[in-house]
């Protein structure tokens, strides 16, 4: 419980930095747009969707901007919920660990950057899996643990933006705790010069030193695009994504 408090506490306090620095800086939109792309991808969001652990209600935004309204969203944090309901009024305050949604609710979920703030992981796909519908999909989106950013991640891990709680999954054993209670269709990596430059001003802003950002800006996302598609260099990602599914049942 203690974790959790002080996860919340973190969630509150960060809040303001999300949306005002985070989502209000144009080459960091830019690249969360492209990330958002990417997880739509991985599965159409058709029917019923739950933004698990949705923020400050971004991807809802974005969705809604492609036309996509029926949308949930949910999160821990009073504060990111705040800003979120500036963009939807479909969200309320949940727990990922136990989710206030009866059993087969959702025909698809959207779980980006939550898994890695949790206490108990296991049990929080367990409830992904309990409130999509049978045959429903889900595309997490986390942390990947690689000798590249497995010390960068260590040390933020000390500043204000980050509890003691955070983890950094290892592909592996991330694919594992899904596959405990879905099936795993899919698995892309991403993330690279862009995710560290681009995405995260509120805590590394030396992109404001570079020059020419209208032409830089777009490169980089090019350039992390194609990463992700030459082997070996792409596991080296920030950020690995997989879908699965919930299996119907046989009778």
């Amino acid at each position: 419980m203690k974790n959790k408090q002080e996860e919340i506490n973190v969630q509150n306090f960060v809040a303001d930095y999300y949306e005002q620095v985070r989502y209000k800086n144009e080459h960091s939109m830019k690249y969360h747009n492209f990330w958002f792309e990417k997880m739509v991808n991985m599965s159409e969001p058709a029917g019923l969707i739950l933004d698990n652990g949705c923020g400050t209600g971004e991807l809802i935004a974005y969705l809604r901007n492609m036309g996509v309204t029926n949308v949930i969203g949910c999160d821990i944090s009073e504060n990111m919920l705040k800003h979120a309901r500036q963009k939807t009024d479909r969200v309320a305050l949940a727990d990922s660990e136990s989710l206030p949604f009866e059993n087969d609710t959702f025909d698809v979920v959207y779980v980006r950057a939550l898994l890695h703030h949790l206490e108990d992981v296991n049990k929080a796909v367990s409830e992904v899996a309990r409130v999509l519908k049978n045959g429903g999909r889900v595309v997490f989106a986390e942390t990947n643990k690689t000798i590249i950013n497995d010390l960068p991640r260590k040390i933020m891990k000390r500043g204000e933006h980050f509890s003691e709680s955070h983890k950094n999954f290892d592909a592996n054993e991330l694919i594992a705790i899904i596959g405990r209670s879905l099936k795993v269709e899919k698995v892309e990596y991403f993330g690279y010069l862009g995710y560290f430059l681009l995405g995260f001003p509120d805590i590394n802003n030396i992109y404001r030193f570079f020059p020419f950002k209208k032409i830089l800006t777009p490169f980089l996302i090019k350039i992390d695009s194609i990463f992700s598609r030459i082997p070996f260099v792409k596991k080296l990602a920030f950020c690995i994504m997989i879908s699965a599914k919930k299996a119907k049942y046989k009778l």
